[in-house]
């Protein structure tokens, strides 16, 4: 399982600990909501993702 995410999003740190404590594996891969207008707001961030919001 992936999880797209920030952080400093305190949505995808509650996701992490709510893997954590159902025992899941999650590689995280990091979106950066700042450099280039936000990564989030890309063509293939927005293809995952249509709300473009953190985390997925």
């Amino acid at each position: 399982m992936k999880l797209l995410g920030y952080w400093r999003s305190s949505a995808a740190y509650r996701v992490r600990i709510a893997f954590n404590l159902k025992g899941l594996d999650a590689k995280l891969e990091s979106v950066h909501l700042v450099k280039e207008g936000g990564e989030q707001h890309l063509p293939k961030y927005a293809a995952l993702n249509p709300q473009e919001l953190v985390p997925t």
